[in-house]
Parts: structure tokens; C-alpha cells; sequence
């Protein structure tokens, strides 16, 4: 605080000691271009203002109240993204309300806000530095006068270095898009698998709920029959053990599908309680291993995940040219402008060069070069998987196909038997047991026919991820908030 007043009254011409050697103040030469200088640092200055925390849910209550619509990305030809939620929802009206809507995705793009104020503030040019130095004589100090200095200083290396530093943070802003491009993906996957699993589970629910419902009324008449003498004991236990299986299947599936339809409304962005109606499952169709071979020969160049380590690469590059550059001596300049104590005025400049004897940047060099190769291996291994998992996801489509068919061919046969046994045990033709295991089986072997559609459904929404087909968007469908669209 002293020091500030010192300089002050220096300004305000309240020392006498100001006075040059030709009558005129010193500081009155130059006071317009300090105060032009000063207003002109605090018009650059940000200013604060708090952002208050939304403690509301971000969660609706009516589907027709998400977000509806979408333009296509930039650089991305095509109609609108827009969904209809009246006629019911499919696959792909489900994905791209999960990306529009979904809570995580909202938190994931505000990293895109860093990577931008990153690369904001990597193409800033350094600020130079300004010294000011006051000395006032103590003890005899006739015939002397306060000494004062000004100086002007500038780093070279962080301009030699710009160029680089402005690269790295271009490349990582494109990974970080790229990144949220993968995770909408990934978003828009779970949402199109969650909508499959939550249809084929009400349609597996629905028929465990008739077969209970036929396996209530039974042990109901044979628990008569029992009393009457009508029947046996086994044949009454039969029936009840088929009803308490049932009602087992029926508990564990309520719960599976409870968790799948809040999982679903929760990535939707919904309240729990909203029902999603749904647009009837069509069978997946499943790809020709040709088309399969010809998607994995330019996966790396289509696949936002290889693409984002890629571009992570190619910013850890510009940091290793950087790390190079910045190893050269730090060389400063600077102006200078002073008078000592015996009232003599001298201008000047300085250099300053620092001497890389012993460290030379050479720590931060290692590590950077250390850091690409992580980066090289990491994307080998990142493609190496990629390619493993593209077939072993074609290899169960072959397999999960050849079992549908198999069903197919013998579940109407089944289901023929089954009736005339029904109608056979009504006649009492054939015993309850034999009935009742004809009936049973029928309904497993339904069971694990909508089982396997599902798992060939979750098959295909994955095989069509990895191989990054073109049902899915080639940019985030939305890069920042609408309310923060400008550069920071």
C-alpha cells in the first residue's frame, strides 16, 4: 500500500523531486499515455457474475415435453432430425431422444466448453511486463534526488512456441468432439437396446401371465378333484409345482423389467412413471458378411471413437514439437527508462537468455514422447479390438439366426400337438402329467424364441455401432447449448 502512494504522488506530481532538469514535471509528459494504458488493461478484464445452482429436476413428465427436433449437424447433409411421438416410437426415434434429452450427454457436452476455452486461450498472445522501480536516498542526501526506473519486457519462446500449443489444443478440441459424438452413440445403443428389451420383456410377461392364469384354474379344479377322490395326490402336486414355476418366472421377469423401464425413461430424460408407447418390433435383419468385410477395411477412418484417438495423436504430436521447441534458451528483451540519484535520465534495453545446462526442457520432453507412444499403442489396441469384436458379433449372428430358424420349423408342430393333447385331456384320453409336460415345454421353448429375438435384436444394434453404419449421426447432434453458441 505504501508503494502505492509513493507512485501516486509521483504521478500527481506531489514529490518536487519529479522535475526534470528542463523545469517540466517528468510525469506530465506522460500521464495521458498511463492513463490511456490503465483504461485500456481494465476494458479487457472479465467481470463476475454468479451463476446460481438449478436445483430442479431436469426430468419431464410428458414425452410430447422432451426436446422433439434436431438440424442435421454441421457439415452433415440430410433432412431435420424430428420425432413423432403420436403414431408411437421406433428404434430410431428412441435413439435420437436419448441424445437430445439425455441428462449424462448434458454434463458430457460442457466438456466441449473447456476444449473451447482451451483452444481459446492456447492462441493468446503472451502479455508483456511492465517494472517500475522507485529508490529514495536516506541519511545525507543534499544535492541528490529519488531515483526511478521503467521497464518493458517480452518472452520470446512462448511466441516461438504459439504455433504448436495452438495445434495441440485444435486437435484435442476435435477429439473432444469427437469423444461426445462416440458417447451419443453409445447413449443412442442403450436406448435402442433398453426399447427391445423392454417390448420382447411385456410380450414374455403377457405370456407367463396366461399360462399362470391357465395353471391357476387347473390346480384349482384338480385341488377339487383331490378332495372329491376324484384324482391322486401326484396329480394334484403336478399341478401346483407348474404353477408355483410359473409364478417364480413371472416374479423374477416384473423385476428385470421394472429396472429396464426406469433405465429407459431415465436415459430418455423421463419422469419414472411415464408409459412409452411403442411402434411394433420388426425382425432385425441381419448383414452380409461381404458388406461386414467391406465396412472393416475403413473403420478407423468412420468410427468416432478411432477417430478421437487419432486426433488425441495427432495434438500429442504438436505437444512433443512444442516440448522441442520450448527447449531452447528462454530469451527475453526489453526497454528500459531511468534516472538515478544524482538526477542523471538513461534509456536502455535488456536481454535475457537462460542457459539449458541442466535441464534444457529434456524432463518434458521424455514425458511427451512417452505419452505419444501410450497413444500409438493405445489406438492399435483400440482397432485390434474393434475388429475382434465386429466378428465375433458376426459369428453370433450366424449362430442366433440358425436357432430362430430351428424353432421356427418346430414350434407350429408343438403348438399342434399341444391343442389336440388338450383336447385329448379333456376327454380325459391322456393323463394330466403328460399333458401338462407337452404344455410346459411349449411354453419354454416360446420363452427362449423371444429370448433369442432379443438377443439377435441386441446383436445387431451392436454389430451396426462397431461398424459404424450410417444409421448413426457423423456429429454430435448438439455440440453446445443454444444459449452459449458464442466464442468465449
Amino acid at each position: 500500500m505504501r508503494s502505492y502512494r509513493v507512485l501516486k504522488n509521483h504521478l500527481d506530481n506531489k514529490d518536487p523531486d519529479t522535475m526534470s532538469n528542463y523545469g517540466t514535471p517528468y510525469h506530465r509528459q506522460g500521464k495521458p499515455a498511463v492513463l490511456a494504458a490503465l483504461l485500456l488493461l481494465l476494458s479487457g478484464c472479465a467481470t463476475y457474475k454468479p451463476q446460481p445452482l438449478d436445483t430442479a429436476s431436469p426430468l419431464r413428465a410428458r414425452v410430447d415435453a422432451l426436446r422433439l427436433h434436431a438440424a442435421p449437424p454441421s457439415g452433415e447433409a440430410g433432412a431435420d432430425y424430428i420425432v413423432n411421438p403420436v403414431d408411437g416410437l421406433d428404434l430410431t426415434e428412441i435413439g435420437i431422444l436419448a441424445v437430445l434429452n439425455n441428462p449424462d450427454l448434458t454434463t458430457r457436452r460442457a466438456q466441449w466448453r473447456v476444449a473451447e476455452a482451451q483452444m481459446f486461450s492456447a492462441g493468446l498472445w503472451p502479455d508483456p511486463q511492465v517494472s517500475y522501480g522507485l529508490d529514495k536516498p536516506t541519511g545525507n542526501t543534499s544535492g541528490l534526488v529519488n531515483a526511478w526506473s521503467l521497464g518493458l519486457n517480452y518472452d520470446l519462446i512462448p511466441v516461438v512456441t504459439r504455433g504448436a500449443r495452438v495445434e495441440a489444443a485444435g486437435r484435442q478440441q476435435d477429439q473432444v468432439r469427437l469423444d461426445l459424438l462416440w458417447q451419443e452413440w453409445q447413449v443412442m445403443q442403450q436406448a435402442r437396446l433398453l426399447a427391445v428389451r423392454q417390448q420382447l420383456e411385456s410380450e414374455r410377461l403377457t405370456l407367463l401371465n396366461r399360462m399362470h392364469a391357465l395353471y391357476s384354474d387347473r390346480y384349482g379344479r384338480s385341488a377339487r378333484a383331490l378332495r372329491s377322490g376324484d384324482i391322486t395326490l401326484d396329480v394334484n402336486g403336478t399341478d401346483l409345482t407348474a404353477l408355483l414355476d410359473t409364478l417364480s418366472q413371472i416374479n423374477q421377469l416384473e423385476q428385470t423389467h421394472n429396472q429396464t423401464r426406469h433405465d429407459l425413461n431415465l436415459l430418455l430424460g423421463l419422469v419414472p412413471d411415464v408409459e412409452i408407447i411403442f411402434t411394433p418390433l420388426q425382425p432385425p435383419t441381419p448383414l452380409a458378411r461381404e458388406q461386414v468385410d467391406a465396412q472393416l477395411q475403413s473403420l478407423s477412418e468412420r468410427r468416432p471413437d478411432l477417430l478421437a484417438l487419432k486426433a488425441g495423436y495427432a495434438s500429442q504430436e504438436a505437444s512433443v514439437r512444442a516440448a522441442i521447441l520450448a527447449q531452447f534458451p528462454s530469451l527475453g528483451i526489453g526497454i528500459t527508462r531511468a534516472r538515478d540519484t544524482g538526477n542523471v535520465d538513461t534509456a536502455g534495453f535488456s536481454i535475457s537468455l537462460s542457459l539449458p545446462l541442466l535441464s534444457g526442457n529434456r524432463g518434458n520432453i521424455a514425458i511427451e514422447r512417452a505419452t505419444r507412444e501410450h497413444l500409438r499403442e493405445d489406438f492399435r489396441a483400440r482397432l485390434a479390438q474393434a475388429q475382434t469384436d465386429v466378428a465375433r458379433l458376426l459369428t453370433l449372428q450366424t449362430i442366433l439366426q440358425r436357432q430362430i430358424d430351428d424353432l421356427q420349423r418346430y414350434l407350429p408342430q408343438l403348438k399342434t400337438l399341444v391343442d389336440r393333447a388338450e383336447q385329448a385331456y379333456s376327454k380325459g384320453d391322456i393323463d394330466a402329467l403328460t399333458f401338462l409336460n407337452m404344455e410346459s415345454t411349449w411354453v419354454n421353448k416360446r420363452l427362449e424364441q423371444i429370448g433369442l429375438t432379443q438377443t439377435s435384436w441386441e446383436n445387431d444394434i451392436a454389430l451396426t455401432a462397431l461398424l459404424a453404419l450410417p444409421s448413426y449421426p457423423r456429429q454430435p447432434l448438439l455440440t453446445l447449448p443454444e444459449e452459449r453458441k458464442q466464442a468465449p
